[in-house]
């Protein structure tokens, strides 16, 4: 389970470095213009939606080669791109052309997430059957959190510390290069001892190699349009998106609304995190035991208790309680969401006699990363309206109520929404199970075949 879980969270530090310290660094230390690096995330963000059933599709036509493999190979190859692309960002000059500047950071962007997406996919179709039962998905998930977190949270806090005062460049490119290396001791380690057998591709169905971009357009409308696919979609972008966006908002709220020192504000970042960490072992058994689509409902409770307590609280204590619950019931919808996207792909695979997990995906990907990037419009458009002043020390009473309703009262009417959607979604405990039994049986009943092929 172990040796299956490391590919994932060896993944997490890139993106972190890219997102949350990258903007920082270019424009405090290499002193490009904002407006330059608004665009270049624009472009960029843009490619990161279009490119998922593009590369998926890319994936699922790519050809096992006994010598080679498939999904561990397309790991191992793309691994040193992103790494190598994160590494070149470091080094734009503060003496280029902005223009210059803007064309490099664009193009190893544009490198590390063609890397990072084909990476991305071929690890999760690797996953879905290597660990074919709902038990195995869960297990494993459990494993990548806890170790994602850890990951996460220390390479959060580094770039923080190395880009706080003067930026002392010739220590931010050496102490970063650090963090690379680590992270590819970390690629190496993950990838390791993952095995490209031959038996785990005798599973999937000759079929899944798609033949023609037309055929490609054609079954990519059968899953559109398919209930399991379009309910599970309508919840993700409504309710689970509106969970999911709770931390840009929560920076307003503890800084404008409850005024906590930034002492204070840490505390209800870390201790959500880790109470959550801590109970992580007891959500992954009500998944097995209850269901994923019950502890979806079951996260509501959670979740509208914390999004209801922000509308009316005025301590950072009781902050701190309302977002533990934000986050509870947010790993909840993660974890048995790992779950519900191998069920929907064992589903279609059942119905259709085809196993497309890369094109799967990659149209989930581009229609949720179109419509939940949404939420931040929503807030910061509210938080406007109600008259919020970033230069102004005291916010009006409006404005403070205009974050309220931001964090809390919006979560509140999207969760709502998406709970009609939920309740629809076909995929229940007895079907789940009768998957996880069907996606168990085609991989592990195939490989016993092939291996007494082998031995005959």
């Amino acid at each position: 389970m172990v040796t299956l879980a490391l590919p994932g969270p060896a993944s997490v530090i890139g993106p972190i470095i890219i997102h949350n310290a990258l903007i920082k660094f270019y424009t405090d230390i290499i002193h490009i213009d904002p407006v330059y690096i608004g665009w270049i995330y624009f472009i960029y963000n843009l490619w990161n939606a279009i490119n998922d059933p593009l590369l998926g599709i890319f994936v699922d036509r790519f050809k096992f080669n006994k010598k080679r493999g498939k999904y561990v190979y397309l790991m191992r190859v793309t691994a040193p791109v992103m790494l190598l692309s994160i590494f070149g960002m470091l080094f734009s000059s503060p003496s280029w052309n902005d223009w210059i500047i803007f064309a490099v950071l664009l193009l190893e962007l544009f490198i590390f997430d063609t890397a990072y997406t084909v990476y991305s996919v071929a690890y999760q179709s690797y996953f879905l059957i290597a660990a074919p039962s709902k038990e195995e998905r869960v297990d494993v998930e459990v494993i990548r959190t806890y170790i994602g977190n850890a990951l996460g949270f220390i390479t959060t806090i580094i770039p923080t510390l190395l880009l706080v005062g003067d930026g002392n460049r010739a220590l931010i490119i050496p102490i970063f290069s650090v963090v690379i290396i680590v992270n590819a001791l970390m690629y190496f380690v993950a990838l390791r001892n993952l095995q490209d057998k031959a038996e785990l591709y005798e599973s999937i169905p000759k079929e899944s190699s798609h033949q023609s971009f037309r055929e490609v357009w054609k079954e990519a409308f059968t899953i559109i349009k398919s209930k399991p696919f379009i309910t599970y979609l309508l919840y993700f972008i409504t309710a689970r998106g509106a969970i999911a966006y709770y931390f840009t908002p929560f920076l307003y709220y503890m800084d404008k609304v409850v005024k906590s020192s930034g002492i204070v504000a840490t505390i209800a970042d870390v201790v959500p995190g880790i109470i959550m960490l801590a109970i992580l072992p007891v959500i992954g058994s009500l998944i097995k035991n209850t269901g994923s689509k019950n502890v979806i409902i079951i996260s509501y409770i959670p979740a509208f208790l914390g999004f209801a307590g922000l509308l009316f609280i005025k301590e950072a204590w009781q902050a701190v309680i309302c977002y533990t619950l934000i986050v509870i019931s947010l790993n909840m919808t993660q974890t048995a969401g790992v779950a519900i996207s191998g069920a929907l792909i064992d589903e279609d695979e059942r119905a259709n006699g085809r196993r497309r997990t890369g094109l799967f995906n990659g149209i989930f990907a581009l229609l949720t990363t179109t419509f939940i990037s949404f939420q931040s419009i929503i807030f910061t458009n509210i938080i406007s309206w109600f008259g919020y002043d970033g230069t102004a020390e005291i916010q009006t009473e409006r404005a403070i109520m205009g974050i309220r309703i931001g964090a809390g009262l919006v979560p509140l009417i999207l969760g709502v929404i998406g709970f009609v959607p939920l309740l629809l979604f076909p995929i229940g405990k007895k079907l789940e199970q009768e998957l996880s039994d069907f996606s168990t049986g085609q991989r592990r009943y195939k490989q016993i075949d092939q291996e007494a092929d082998d031995c005959n």
